[in-house]
This record gives structure tokens, C-alpha cells and sequence, in this order.
């Protein structure tokens, strides 16, 4: 059981403890996972991997200077390389690649069942190196050979393929090139035709010096206007309007007047018939630039269209392996080393943090808040009927399970105070089978030892045990002691033991609480105390019955017994506040069964010591 966080926090000793007990499980997945780790590989066939690379990048190639038809760029494009990973991945590479190469005359591939075809797709597989556009093309197959074939034919087909798809694109290009041609070419003839035209009819003479003379006419034309003003300002002074001169002067600046606004006329006319011209001009100007430029587009398209070229290369071809890269059984078994250590590892973990089940003396004092009184060690080699577990004690041996019983009769001795002896102790547990009766008998034993008269008693008459333990009769006894039909000596009963005497549980009543709860019981143990030095009561489970709180009422002192291992805490909880809530007084807690290889760090110390010291007592005699 994991120890609760509220109480103290989870430490790598701890985890080292669980490993330790749940050794067993984790070697059987060390064993079990490698072994068949290794029989798979064995049963497989060795693959091969061959891999190809490709260098696939994006080109532009222009169809015309104003359309972006048909392009491919030379920048590394996510999604670019992505789609022609489908492309090299796709069903319709795989079918040509499987007819080129004849695969279906292959074995592997002629006693498939289903889809060859799937079949083939599954060895391959497409990867893209990191930051580049470079693609793996990388085949695996049980022949090396065939391995590397398929890998290179996938990159033939691939690169054909990109080849027909591009020529295709450059086709349709020429044609629609062609087809805009003949438009613009017609264009061309009618925007020519039109400036013509209007040419021949407006007698428009192309001379780029006609503006010049033309506006040189005129500057002349008002300066001899000006000369003229003077004159005839200077002639004002001296003369009248009527005079000879003054008429002749104005003669003659009326004729420069007039010849200056024919001349501005002419040249207003001029300009208006420019502008409409130079519109007809620009436009013959941009269909011949445009029909010129698609010209050389399409010139450009039919040598491309000459040319089988692709923006894809092979940077290093397959080539068939000389090692098998699977299986590979050395580091698989490596693998699954550590997967079945990580699994019984974490089994462990997880099996101990469902068990509740009290283990330790630990467990005891944290999670019951109980004294520990001591660890008894499994009997199942030492003693095998039940005579020989319950004459354990008697036996002169240093055994492991009799020291644990001098033990805890040590630990009773000093869990009161010397004037408020625990006269009388009740040996109970929780559950059924958790050898409390097999306790008390051996209790009572052990304080036999010390030379006190001691007397057993079996209160447990739902299923007594000790008359089977020490093989007497089961009746006159206790229950009959409490009805009346018997006195006290006649109960109390030599067992053989030297100061050890029973009263067994009698015929087995209807009603053994009635019995129990009447104050017979009360007088009977202040009885016994006054006859003898210790009384060990040997009582019922606790749970879900009513007889041991009753005897905890009467009695000095109460020993819980613990299966280690097996009862759960919950149960044991319930147990202590049964006993407690009849104002019984629990001297502490003994862990029965205990197996010393498994459990607490401290009886592995008293074990292995009274292991040794038998070992050289044992070498003594020998000497």
C-alpha cells in the first residue's frame, strides 16, 4: 500500500520496495515480452530498404508578358512539395509503375489475396527532408533487387509524367497563342487602314518641321505687327487720320492682322487634326507591339514544345541493399527489454496503489493509529496439521515464528503500566481466517514459558477452534457454563501443558450474543483472575458481529490480529471503531502471515538473525 500523501509524500524508496515485492511479475514480463519479441522477428522475412532522392523545384516559365497562365516558381513552396508527395504517393503511379515492372508475375505479388496494387503501395513510403525541397522515395520489399527497382521506376514514371503534364500545358499555350494571332493581326490591318484614311483625307503631309515654320510664320507676322504699331504711333504725332501716310500705314497693319489670324487658324486646324491622328497612330503603334510580342511568345512555345525537360531530377538512385534493415532483433529485444520493464514496473505501481491491504508496521501506525506489537511469520513450513500450529510455542527451537511470538508477548508485557497488568487478553480480528485463534493458543503458550497458569478461552462459539487445536472434547464449555447446565471446574480443563488449562465454547448456541451480553460472562472472568495469573479469550471476528465489542467491555486489553497482505484497511478501521465505541481498550496490533522475504524492512533484520544464530548454534554442535 502506498503510503498517504496527507501523511508523508511518496518516496523513491517506497517505489523500490514495490519493485522489490512485485519482483516476480516484472522478470515474467521481462522474460515473456523479449522471448516474443524475438519469435516474431524470427518468424518474419528480412526486408530490404532502397531509397531514391528527387530534387523537385518550381519553375516559371512566361507564355506572355501579360498573362501568368501556366506558371511555376523556383521558391520552395509548402504545399507545392506536399502535393506532388501525393502525386509520387497516388494509385495511378502505383498502377503504372506495377505494369512497367510486371509485378504481377511475381510471386509475392501473385498469391496475395485483395488488391496488389494496395499491396504495392504499402511498401512505399514519401518523405520530404526538412527546409528543402528534396523528396525520399524510399521502397521496402522482401528483394533487395526488386526494392531497388521499384523505387527507380516510381521515379521514371513520376518524371514522365511531369513531363506529359507540362508539354500538355505548353500544347495548349501554342494553341491559344495561334488563336489570338490571327486576332491581333487583324487588328493591326484595320487600325493601319483607318490612320490612312483619315490621312488621305484631311491631306495631312507627316513633316516634323511643319509646326515649327508654322508658329516661326507667326512670331514673324506679330513682330512686324508691333514694328507697325510704332510707326504708326510715331506718324500720329505729325500727322491726321486723313493723311496719305497715316492711311497707308493703317492699310497695312489691317493686312498683318489678318494674315495673323489666318495664320492661327490654320495652325488651330492643324493641331485638331494632329490629335486625332496621333490616336490612330498609338493605337496602330500598340497592336503592332502586341501582335509582335505574341509572335515571339509563340515562336518560343514551339521550341519548348521540341523539348521534353522537367523541373524534377534524380539526385541519388536506389540501389539494392546488402542488409536486411528488419527485423532487427538486437535492438527489438533492447526495446522490448525496457517496454516490459516500464509495463511491470508500472503494474506494480498500479497494483499497489488499488491495494489497501494493511502490510506493515508502518501501515498500522499511520493509517490505524494503533501500537505495533509484532510481525508473525508464515507457519506453512514449520507446521503443517493443526496440532502441530498450535504446539508451535512448545517446540525447543530457535524458530523465526516462536521468536515472533516471544516478541510480541514482550510487547504486551510492556504496553501497560507494572501495577495495571493486562490480566485478561482477547485475540480477535476482523475477518474470518486470519489465524486468530491460531494467536491465541500460541499466546497463551508463550506466557506459559514465563511460569504463569494461564487459561484459554474459546469465546468464539461460532465456529470454535481450540478443542480441535488441542484435541479434546468440545463440550461441557463455555456456552454451557452461561446456560446454567454446567459449573465452573466442570468447564475448566487440563490441556496437556504443563500450567495451561481451556475452557472450550461448548455446544454452539442459538443466541451466543444473549449469552455473552449477560453479566455471567462479567463474573466468570473476575473468577478466573483470582485462579490464575493470565486469561487469553479467544473471540470472534468483529464484523458484523455482535460478541467481541461485548468481551471488549470486560476485558483488559484487546490484541487485533491482521492477515498481512489480505484484509483491507477499510475493514480494519471498522474493526478498531467497533472495539472502541464498546469502550474496549486495544493494546495494538499483530500482522499474521507474514511472508519475511516480501515484507517489512525490520523483520527481514529479526528473521535473517535468528536465522544466523540457529546457523551457529547448529555449526557448535557439529564441532
Amino acid at each position: 500500500m502506498l503510503p498517504n500523501p496527507v501523511i508523508r509524500e511518496v518516496s523513491m524508496f517506497d517505489y523500490l520496495k514495490i519493485f522489490r515485492k512485485r519482483i516476480g511479475l516484472i522478470l515474467l514480463f521481462l522474460i515473456i515480452l523479449p522471448i516474443m519479441t524475438a519469435v516474431y522477428d524470427y518468424r518474419q522475412k528480412p526486408l530490404y530498404l532502397s531509397t531514391l532522392s528527387l530534387l523537385i523545384e518550381q519553375k516559371r516559365s512566361n507564355v506572355t508578358e501579360f498573362q501568368n497562365a501556366y506558371q511555376y516558381a523556383n521558391i520552395v513552396d509548402k504545399d507545392y512539395i506536399r502535393s506532388q508527395m501525393q502525386v509520387l504517393s497516388s494509385r495511378v503511379l502505383a498502377e503504372k509503375v506495377f505494369d512497367d515492372l510486371k509485378l504481377s508475375k511475381e510471386s509475392d505479388f501473385k498469391d496475395i489475396k485483395g488488391d496488389a496494387i494496395f499491396n504495392l503501395k504499402n511498401k512505399i513510403k514519401i518523405d520530404s527532408v526538412r527546409g528543402s525541397n528534396i523528396v525520399l522515395v524510399s521502397v521496402e520489399d522482401t528483394d533487395s533487387l526488386r526494392a531497388a527497382a521499384i523505387a527507380n521506376a516510381i521515379a521514371k514514371v513520376y518524371i514522365q509524367q511531369d513531363i506529359d503534364v507540362r508539354n500538355s500545358s505548353v500544347r495548349e499555350a501554342a494553341g491559344w497563342l495561334e488563336s489570338q494571332l490571327g486576332d491581333i493581326k487583324g487588328k493591326v490591318q484595320a487600325s493601319e487602314e483607318a490612320l490612312n484614311k483619315y490621312q488621305r483625307a484631311n491631306k495631312i503631309v507627316i513633316d516634323p518641321d511643319l509646326s515649327r515654320k508654322t508658329e516661326s510664320v507667326l512670331e514673324e507676322l506679330k513682330t512686324k505687327r508691333l514694328s507697325l504699331s510704332a510707326e504708326l504711333s510715331d506718324a500720329s504725332k505729325r500727322y491726321k487720320a486723313k493723311h496719305p501716310k497715316m492711311i497707308s500705314l493703317a492699310g497695312r497693319l489691317e493686312e498683318v492682322d489678318s494674315e495673323i489670324n489666318k495664320e492661327e487658324a490654320s495652325l488651330m486646324d492643324l493641331n485638331q487634326k494632329m490629335v486625332q491622328y496621333n490616336l490612330l497612330k498609338n493605337e496602330v503603334d500598340t497592336n503592332r507591339q502586341l501582335y509582335t510580342s505574341i509572335l515571339t511568345r509563340a515562336k518560343e512555345t514551339g521550341v519548348d514544345q521540341k523539348l521534353e525537360s522537367s523541373n524534377i531530377r534524380v539526385i541519388d538512385s536506389a540501389r539494392p541493399a546488402e542488409k536486411p534493415y528488419k527485423p532487427k532483433l538486437l535492438r527489438d529485444i533492447l526495446v522490448s527489454i525496457i517496454v516490459a520493464f516500464a509495463c511491470g514496473a508500472g503494474l506494480s505501481v498500479f497494483i499497489e496503489y488499488l491495494d489497501s491491504s494493511v502490510r506493515t508496521a508502518e501501515d498500522v501506525s499511520s493509517y490505524l493509529n494503533l501500537p505495533f506489537l509484532g510481525y508473525i511469520p508464515s507457519i506453512g513450513k514449520v507446521a503443517k496439521t493443526d496440532k502441530e500450529k498450535a504446539l508451535i510455542c512448545l517446540q525447543k527451537i530457535n524458530d523465526p515464528v516462536i521468536e515472533s511470538f516471544r516478541a510480541l508477548r514482550t510487547a504486551i508485557l510492556f504496553s501497560t503500566p507494572e501495577d495495571k497488568p493486562l490480566r485478561s487478553i482477547l485475540v480477535t480480528s476482523s475477518v474470518p481466517g486470519e489465524g486468530k485463534s491460531f494467536i491465541a493458543i500460541n499466546l497463551a503458550e508463550i506466557f506459559v514459558q514465563v511460569n504463569e497458569r494461564v487459561v484459554i478461552i474459546d469465546a468464539d462459539m461460532r465456529r470454535p477452534m481450540q478443542h480441535k487445536f488441542l484435541q479434546i472434547d468440545q463440550k461441557p464449555g463455555l456456552s454451557t457454563f452461561l446456560t446454567g447446565n454446567a459449573s465452573l471446574d466442570s468447564i475448566i480443563r487440563p490441556t496437556g501443558v504443563t500450567n495451561l488449562s481451556i475452557i472450550t465454547a461448548g455446544s454452539v448456541p442459538p443466541n451466543p450474543s444473549e449469552l455473552l451480553s449477560s453479566g455471567k460472562i462479567r463474573s466468570l472472568v473476575e473468577e478466573l483472575k483470582l485462579r490464575f495469573d493470565r486469561i487469553i479469550v479467544d473471540s470472534p471476528p468483529t464484523i458484523n458481529i455482535a460478541d467481541t465489542p461485548l468481551l471488549a467491555n470486560i476485558i483488559d486489553g484487546v490484541v487485533l490480529i491482521i492477515k498481512g497482505a489480505s484484509t483491507r484497511l477499510e475493514v480494519v478501521i471498522g474493526s478498531r471503531e467497533r472495539i472502541l465505541g464498546s469502550k474496549g481498550k486495544i493494546i495494538g496490533v499483530a500482522i499474521n502471515n507474514v511472508l519475511p522475504e516480501k515484507e517489512d524492512r525490520y523483520y527481514y533484520y529479526h528473521y535473517y538473525y535468528s536465522e544466523d544464530k540457529d546457523k551457529a548454534k547448529s555449526s557448535q554442535k557439529k564441532v
